[in-house]
């Protein structure tokens, strides 16, 4: 069975073909029409250019890449293609003998036949320009319900939130964006055969990290150890690349380069461990005023040094030492029980267990233990208004009256609702100064684990990049054999700049670079699936909000502060594990019980 059903959300098109009028089948139908209540959605015209504005030259890069950017705008009101009740589209210097626009048509309709009409022009906005097209789409609109709280967000947050709710006996709505649940837990098959892998949050422990653990066990769910036999591969600055054991300290090339990199590793250790989580000293007020890298050469990191930081930040992050606040880095290490413990892939350590199923097993499984008809799919929130009395939240796919709100999405995405009245300043602040970072996962799957047969953990850090980070991900027992590569940080931004096909060849040939000296031959993988967390619509970056300097000290105390009705959960509002799934939940709990203590001091 494949890991991520959906939950169907039926369309409201119904596309009809009158009698005595020719066949205009396959790209279009004659009439459509609405069935039902429904929202309409117009969208401008939507031309070949990417975010930068840049235009690709000829009809043949331009039209996907317009009918990509339709899909974003179909989807950020919550519709999908198959809602599309009328395009039209636009064509300069059209060939009615060659229609080269059709194919591309055709793949993204996936069957689907709106009512169509094809306008062929002499030119349009700019002479770069051949080829626009515009929608109006209609979904499914349901009555006004009342409910006493409405989960903005099914991530493992807004789902542990929504499941505590309604065992204390609260009624409760899940509104979500996207077409699944999950958030930051997504896995795929993309081999088939029950050979999933995990393209975000991926690993969990049995000691530490009680809360996730505990739901894994409620589920029945299988989990696996993490590789760590064999030796890690490390690529220096020069680009020169060596191996140590797993668990010992690599040998640089710098002149005592490796020493000042324990030397600022066990620093940063010894920092964050002595932390105040609950109590802003002077001495953090200080750490806030650097970003990471400042932090870094002010106690005396050299190059090699440097470089390491940089892969902590990077592979954790998804940014740059230079982006976050020095006394972010250290909070977040210490909230997830010190950088050794962080990225150690050992016992007790950040990423010890697996799921073989993937981890959005954990949040299909939280999803099937609410009520029927608590999720609401594709159907983001754009306004949330409260008073005294309560809230009315109005989202895609219907409106929601209620006592409460939780919202459970990224911090920086709350600038995407309307808030009435406003956030306070302070949250408001912190919302528009928070950032994410960027991360590209690129699963590389194989037919086997042959880096183990030259003793190699399957691990890599490189100081170089484009890829920073790799992990064996394989499952053994279901012959899912594959190698998780992180592109992070700048590589990643300038790698999500590229096509997907040159992006997976600048991965194969860092790979072959990596392991290259210790493998005589790398075979060509079976698959490589990926996902662009900074492109998701509804996740803006991955995997956790950071704070460049300056903001912790200033707004850091009104992270998970509720405001009125509404309330706030998330990973990055979790005093253990932030960022991790297992903070995740811990959130959702939290959110739950001041929900619960506030309705029930309302009845007194």
């Amino acid at each position: 069975m494949p890991p991520t059903p959906k939950i169907k959300v039926s369309p409201s098109v119904q596309t009809i073909d009158p009698h005595q009028l020719f066949d205009s089948r396959p790209t279009f139908s004659h009439v459509a029409t609405s069935s039902g209540p429904s929202r309409l959605i117009i969208t401008a015209g939507q031309v070949g250019a990417d975010s930068t504005g840049k235009v690709p030259p000829g009809l043949d890069l331009q039209v996907p890449l317009a009918l990509e950017n339709l899909t974003r705008c179909l989807e950020a009101a919550g519709a999908k293609v198959t809602d599309i009740i009328k395009l039209t589209y636009y064509i300069v210097g059209y060939d009615h003998k060659n229609r080269r626009h059709t194919p591309h048509l055709i793949k993204f309709l996936n069957g689907h036949r709106p009512a169509t009409t094809l306008v062929p022009v002499p030119a349009l906005v700019t002479p770069d320009h051949l080829f626009e097209i515009e929608a109006t789409a209609a979904i499914p609109l349901s009555p006004v319900r009342e409910v006493d709280v409405v989960v903005v967000g099914a991530g493992l947050s807004g789902l542990q939130t929504a499941y505590d709710l309604q065992k204390a006996g609260i009624s409760c709505a899940v509104l979500e964006a996207r077409d699944r649940v999950g958030g930051k837990t997504y896995s795929v098959e993309p081999v088939g055969g029950g050979k999933v892998v995990d393209l975000g949050a991926a690993w969990i422990n049995d000691t530490n990290q009680a809360r996730v653990h505990a739901l894994t066990k409620k589920l029945g769910l299988e989990t696996v150890i993490q590789n760590t036999v064999g030796n890690v591969v490390q690529q220096d600055l020069d680009g020169s690349v060596g191996s140590f054991a797993y668990g010992g300290v690599p040998k640089l090339n710098e002149i005592n380069g490796t020493e000042n990199m324990a030397q600022i590793r066990d620093l940063v250790e010894d920092l964050c461990q002595k932390l105040d989580l609950y109590k802003l000293t002077p001495e953090a007020r200080d750490f806030d005023k650097l970003n990471f890298e400042e932090f870094v050469k002010s106690r005396g990191g050299e190059k090699s040094a440097m470089a390491a930081a940089t892969v902590w930040t990077r592979a954790m992050l998804g940014l740059e030492p230079r982006e976050i606040s020095a006394l972010f880095f250290l909070d977040y290490c210490n909230r997830g029980g010190g950088l050794l413990q962080m990225r150690s892939d050992k016992r007790n350590g950040g990423q010890y267990l697996r799921l073989p199923r993937g981890t959005q097993s954990l949040s299909l499984g939280l999803a099937k233990l609410l009520k029927p008809d608590t999720l609401v799919l594709s159907s983001p929130v754009r306004l949330i208004r409260q008073d005294k009395a309560g809230a009315y939240v109005s989202s895609a796919r219907g409106d929601f009256k209620c006592r409460k709100v939780v919202v459970s999405i990224p911090t920086p995405l709350y600038k995407k609702v309307v808030f009435e009245p406003p956030l306070p300043k302070e949250k408001a602040e912190l919302t528009s100064r928070t950032i994410l970072g960027d991360t590209v996962k690129a699963m590389v799957l194989y037919d086997s684990p042959w880096w183990r047969a030259s003793n190699l953990c399957g691990m890599v850090q490189s100081f170089k990049g484009p890829i920073s980070v790799t992990r064996d991900s394989s499952v053994d027992h279901l012959s899912q054999f594959s190698l998780t590569c992180f592109l992070v940080g700048d590589p990643g931004r300038q790698l999500s700049k590229k096509s997907k096909a040159e992006r997976h060849q600048a991965v194969l040939a860092h790979l072959h670079t990596l392991f290259s000296p210790f493998v005589s031959s790398i075979p060509e993988p079976i698959a490589i699936a990926e996902h662009e967390w900074a492109k998701d619509q509804w996740a803006q970056g991955c995997p956790c909000p950071a704070t460049p300097p300056g903001v912790m000290s200033e707004f850091g105390d009104v992270l998970r502060t509720a405001w009125g009705n509404v309330h706030f959960v998330g990973t990055e509002t979790a005093v253990k594990w932030k960022g991790y799934m297992d903070g995740a939940i811990e959130s959702g709990e939290r959110g739950a019980e001041e929900v619960i203590q506030s309705l029930n001091k309302a009845k007194l």
